[in-house]
């Protein structure tokens, strides 16, 4: 007997405690084939659900996000521990350089003069940052 068998023999029985005298017709039991049958068609359903939820969840992310980052680039990132870095980023026309850390991110420097990133090739921090020390 399952789980779903027990209950509706419950519900049946349930109304059937006032009045005796009524019978309760058997439940037909279920092949184990058939119950597997079952298992693996709502799987597959779930499975299609969270596929299709994951695609529309991206398509609409792209549409909405990727417009307004064109103004904002990260040019470059020094790792200094586990957890805390210093980047140069480009906020509209202005550089700046940034410290993070687990607890907040700190403006250390505006650049006086942008440097300028090849975006061709990865930027190579400490390479950037004579750059704008030289200048």
């Amino acid at each position: 007997m399952n789980v779903y068998t027990a209950c509706a023999k419950f519900l049946l029985l349930l109304p059937g405690m006032a009045f005796a005298e009524e019978q309760v017709t058997p439940m037909l039991q279920a092949t184990p084939m058939a119950s597997a049958g079952k298992v693996v068609l709502f799987l597959i359903l779930i499975l299609g659900l969270i596929v299709g939820l994951a695609w529309l969840v991206n398509k609409t992310r792209v549409g909405q996000w990727t417009g307004g980052a064109q103004h904002l680039k990260t040019l470059a990132v020094l790792p200094l521990g586990q957890r805390e870095k210093v980047a140069i980023i480009q906020a509209g026309e202005q550089q700046l350089v940034i410290g993070i850390t687990p607890h907040g991110i700190n403006t250390l420097a505006t650049l006086e003069q942008p440097i300028d990133v090849a975006e061709s090739k990865p930027a190579d921090f400490a390479d950037i940052l004579k750059k704008a020390v030289r200048k």
